[in-house]
């Protein structure tokens, strides 16, 4: 979090799944959180490290300020100073917002199915 003298400290480090992440993150002011996500890809286990940016339509003008000139500076320290490989960035206005399911496909996107082209029909004779 951010305190008033503009200075980033840690709120807190919490051990949760990726159905009880909304519930750990703060809904009345802004904050970056990183997330491990474990997942599997071609029956091997992974983890990646999300990056989630909240931002309560609430919070104060001043904060939402701050929070958004800083986030860049946050995701640069975390990557050289913690060693974190951000794999993905999310953003919400909610923690409600990130849910299990939208981290999923973030990870393992639906795939979509191609339709050929559909020739218009002829126009009739007026």
């Amino acid at each position: 979090r951010i305190d008033q003298s503009e200075t980033i400290a840690l709120a807190g480090v919490e051990d949760t799944d990726v159905q009880g992440l909304a519930a750990v993150i703060s809904d009345t002011e802004p904050r970056y959180s990183f997330f491990r996500y474990p997942y599997e890809v071609d029956g091997q286990q992974t983890n990646s490290v999300i990056f989630i940016y909240t931002c309560p339509s609430g919070s104060k003008v001043k904060e939402r300020m701050i929070y958004a000139s800083f986030k860049r500076m946050v995701m640069d320290v975390a990557s050289a100073e913690a060693g974190f490989e951000i794999a993905k960035k999310l953003e919400a206005s909610s923690p409600s917002e990130i849910t299990p399911q939208m981290i999923r496909e973030e990870f393992q996107p639906r795939q979509e199915q191609k339709q050929g082209f559909a020739r218009p029909k002829k126009p009739g004779k007026r």
